[in-house]
């Protein structure tokens, strides 16, 4: 079952592929190399030559009988068409027929192509080591050298035998490269040739610049753009040729390179020298029925609007919606980026299954034709996992149901509810090493409209090219914690657009809150009176209040969520206003009060200003390993009759995705002690400053049913107050002058065990310095109680689910 010994064949000396190394290559990194090689090693069980998944996939195959499989296909195939012939004319039949049978074919074909349970889920096909492997893949990194200007490269191999494994070492020798020295465009058409002369800026070939065939084919996806923007239906990339010409022999021609001219010969799809640029004639958007069900079942209805015919069958959507998704118009000009533009708009609808369009360009007019297939109309969907909160919350299991209705009121809108449970368990947190637990309860209902709406005709179309979205939100929220029940009654109206596929702007127009604290521990309650007596407001936080705010958010992300690992950042930046327009109506605190409030009880309310920023930058430093830096900070002010935000506002550090090495939300501020109640129990320490920041480092460590992955992290900050406090807590304020021996600095580990669609995160991290004692705690550190959490300082264990950043 581990699978140690060679390749049971009647061939010998068959060995394992080891991993591949690279020496010689000074420009062209390693991964560049390695990701040319399509062989990868078998996964081994932590780095010993044992290779239990391929025990396991050899196992499989004792019994695997693919011709058995093979013939399951055709029987599911047979009886699919068979019962689609028994259910011809009903439609909603042959829809749950089509679903049915579509899964199972799925299924039947997978267990074909990949094997039995024990070779398709267990086990792993083996690589074995083959000398003709490697020599084609010394070919590919010669034409990739050659590709990237290293015209005279050599690439060779040796290998090295152990543990019954061959390793792989490439040799490359890159060699003198080849530079761009002059750049010259030949195209007979004026206009065409005045075109590219005036984008000259944006060419990817550049006087000076290491040759590198990318930047060829780069060029000519430019060009073929710049021209479809411009009307030239017909011009493709193919259209454009390089001529490369030898330098070399030039006087003052620095010897250390090779220089070469180019020249891009931009060839016409027709001999005409000014060719005319194609108009769109018509557009035609049609919906078809469901998938795989006849048009004739259908009586379909035909509608105009802004000169495009739109034929609907079975399911309508408001024809003057989709204008301001379709980009191409007729009697326009025809764009690749207005076609591009519309494929986009109308994939973000999440109202089709898919869009499909094709062009008639029969004499220079252009006939636009898109078909599309809807989703299901209603749709449930229900999860359970492990919920972490986006902060500083710590994990616990959570149940979801969601529940969704699209294209609503026939214009694109979609509503959407959402019933959430959820548990926060934080073991050794309280008296007598007990179990912390804060239960939550929510149900959330939103409608979204896929326009901004505002009275504002002009600025919606503009604004239709940055997906924009309007959502209107009602729901209702239930926290029990040990120290406080309370309860959330929200109403909120948000507008979000996309000026580009990296950047999203959130505007919350209103966001009301009716918070209402049901119950208070006594201890709880008597330390709340404590502070108050000693001129701290936080009690107040505590009132049934009533919380209206606008807020901002901008977020720009490069990090790709698919595809290989690539440097990237991650930026978000929020700003809130609370109770702004108390400011302006100071009489809607009598008005209100009426409303929510209740009889004999003062309903609080806040003024506030908050803002946010949390930076990440990714460096992949490997295939499979990466350094990653975050910078997070915030503050708060409050204005208000009694200085104090919502609770919810205030800013917390420590816990899963903060510093590791203290628990949730129990670190601060400043260097003031931690609170405690008279019954032992350590409460939260809320602040008015954030500052914090991380790194970490991530690397592979194994391959077991999944990737377990390692990381090494470093975390540093704290939460600080702002606004006065009372006398003997000056440790919570924030001074600028002594503000850096007041960060404390955590250290760790973390496992992380990545199942592609599930990561299940292990983080073990230890106190460096203590803010509160103001010294150097890691060697109090002690192996023998490690996880005492009564120690000066401990091995605090953070569960969570996906990265922390």
């Amino acid at each position: 079952m581990t699978s140690c010994a060679r390749k049971t064949s009647t061939e010998s000396g068959n060995y394992f592929l080891g991993n591949s190394t690279f020496k010689g290559n000074k420009v062209i990194s390693d991964d560049d190399l390695d990701a040319l090689i399509p062989q990868r090693p078998n996964s081994r069980f932590l780095s010993l030559p044992i290779f239990p998944k391929v025990g396991m996939y050899q196992f499989g195959q004792l019994f695997y009988k693919r011709d058995e499989k093979q013939r399951k296909v055709i029987e599911v195939t047979q009886n699919y068409q068979k019962e689609s012939r028994l259910h011809e004319n009903n439609v909603r039949q042959l829809e749950k027929i089509q679903r049915r049978y579509a899964k199972k074919l799925a299924r039947a074909q997978k267990r074909v192509d990949e094997g039995n349970f024990w070779m398709r889920v267990l086990g792993e096909a083996p690589v074995y080591y083959n000398q003709n492997d490697i020599e084609k893949n010394t070919e590919k990194m010669q034409k990739y050298l050659y590709n990237n200007g290293f015209f005279q490269n050599t690439v060779g191999f040796k290998t090295d035998t152990t543990f019954k494994r061959i390793r792989v070492k490439y040799l490359i020798a890159e060699n003198r490269p080849a530079l761009l020295n002059n750049i010259i465009y030949q195209v007979r058409s004026p206009l065409i040739d005045s075109l590219l002369k005036t984008s000259t800026k944006d060419a990817a070939l550049v006087s000076k610049k290491r040759y590198d065939g990318d930047s060829f084919e780069e060029e000519r996806v430019r060009i073929e753009t710049l021209l479809r923007d411009q009307g030239y239906f017909g011009f493709s990339r193919q259209n454009v040729s390089f001529l490369i010409n030898d330098t070399i022999t030039k006087p003052k021609t620095d010897s250390l390179f090779k220089s070469v001219d180019v020249n891009v010969r931009v060839n016409l799809p027709t001999r005409e020298i000014n060719p005319v640029p194609y108009h769109v004639e018509s557009v035609r958007f049609e919906v078809l029925p469901p998938a795989g069900l006849p048009d004739s079942l259908f009586k379909k209805d035909t509608v105009y609007s802004q000169g495009i015919q739109y034929i609907f069958a079975d399911k309508k959507f408001a024809p003057r919606i989709l204008d301001t998704k379709i980009r191409i118009r007729p009697g326009e000009l025809y764009s690749q980026k207005n076609e591009r533009d519309t494929q986009r708009q109308l994939s973000l609808t999440d109202q089709f299954r898919f869009v499909n369009y094709n062009f008639d360009s029969t004499g220079h007019k252009i006939k636009v034709h898109y078909q599309a297939i809807p989703l299901e109309k209603y749709q449930v969907s229900a999860d359970v996992g492990l919920n972490v909160i986006q902060l500083q919350g710590a994990p616990g299991p959570f149940a979801n149901l969601s529940y969704k209705i699209r294209n609503v009121f026939n214009g694109l809108e979609n509503f959407e509810a959402n019933l959430r449970a959820g548990i926060e368990l934080v073991p050794g947190f309280v008296e007598n090493d007990g179990i912390y637990k804060s239960q939550e309860i929510g149900l959330n209902t939103s409608l979204t409209f896929p326009r901004l709406l505002i009275p504002f005709r002009r600025f919606q179309n503009t604004s239709a090219l940055y997906n924009p979205r309007t959502q209107i939100g009602l729901g209702y929220n239930y926290v029990e914690r040990p120290e406080y029940t309370r309860t959330n009654v929200k109403a909120a109206m948000s507008y979000s657009w996309q000026p580009t596929v990296k950047t999203l702007w959130t505007l919350s127009f209103i966001d009301l809150n009716i918070l209402n604290t049901t119950k208070i521990k006594p201890e709880f309650q008597k330390l709340l009176e404590e502070l108050s007596r000693q001129g701290n407001n936080l009690k107040y936080s505590f009132n049934r209040s009533f919380v209206s705010d606008v807020n901002l958010t901008f977020v720009h992300n490069t990090n790709s969520i698919i595809g290989p690992q690539k440097s990237a950042h991650y930026f978000r930046a929020s700003l809130e206003s609370g109770g702004t327009t108390l400011n302006i109506l100071p009489a809607q605190e009598r008005w209100i009060t009426d409303i929510f409030g209740k009889s004999g009880d003062t309903l609080q309310f806040y003024k506030y200003l908050r803002g946010n920023i949390d930076f990440r930058r990714y460096w992949p430093t490997g295939r499979r390993s990466s350094f990653i830096a975050r910078v997070n900070t915030g503050a708060i002010y409050s204005y208000g009759k009694n200085k104090v935000p919502p609770y919810e506002k205030y800013f917390f550090a420590g816990g899963s995705n903060s510093l590791r090495a203290w628990l949730p939300r129990r670190l601060g501020p400043g260097s003031a002690a931690p609170r405690v109640t008279d019954a032992n129990l350590s409460i939260e320490a809320p602040g008015e400053l954030l500052i914090e920041g991380n790194l970490e480092w991530r690397g592979h460590l194994a391959k077991f049913f999944g990737d377990i992955n390692y990381a090494l992290f470093i975390d540093v900050g704290n939460v600080w107050t702002l606004s006065k406090v009372p006398k003997g807590q000056e440790a919570q304020k924030f001074k600028p002058d002594s503000f850096l021996q007041e960060i404390a600095v955590g250290t760790g580990f973390g496992i992380r065990y990545d199942l592609s669609f599930f990561i299940l995160r292990f983080d073990f991290g230890t106190k460096v310095y203590d803010p509160y004692t103001r010294k150097f705690v890691l060697d109090k550190l002690e192996f023998s109680k490690l996880f005492n959490r009564r120690q000066e300082n401990f091995l605090n264990i953070n569960l969570g689910v996906g990265y922390p950043f």
